[in-house]
């Protein structure tokens, strides 16, 4: 008995292709594209205005205002230059103190869990700054 392509094409019939899912798989890139470009242009502008508001102004006013967050046996705790605080409220308290105009950056620790990050940032927010930005620190 002689197998060919005939003989498959008769058997199985004619193949068609449902369109339906490309078009899903299509619609989906394209939204993943259009909301993370939007995410994207805000965090540029963040770095373009830090670049623009430090010209101009002493050594002392560069150093960029850093919340360390680390976690040890007692749980998460910020670190601002030698004060520490374990609460978001105390946080929010030092970080009133400080100037807003350069924005603040969280740097984040390996130990640090996500709720800790996400207080520091609002802690920031609750203080009155509106650049905030968060970065991973580096081993």
């Amino acid at each position: 008995m002689k197998i060919g392509v005939r003989s498959r094409r008769a058997a199985h019939g004619t193949i068609n292709l449902g369109m339906t899912s490309m078009i899903d798989a299509t619609f989906l890139l394209l939204s993943y594209f259009i909301f993370t470009t939007a995410v994207g242009e805000q965090e540029s502008q963040l770095v373009a205005h830090a670049a623009e508001a430090r010209v101009g102004i002493g050594a002392e006013a560069m150093s960029p205002q850093i919340v360390d967050v680390d976690a040890d046996a007692g749980g998460a705790f910020f670190r601002i230059g030698a004060r520490e605080t374990r609460t978001r409220d105390d946080l929010a308290a030092v970080l009133r103190q400080l100037p807003h105009e350069l924005g603040v950056v969280v740097r984040v620790h390996d130990r640090s869990d996500v709720a800790a990050v996400a207080a520091a940032m609002q802690a920031a927010q609750d203080a009155g700054f509106t650049e905030v930005s968060y970065v991973s620190a580096s081993r």
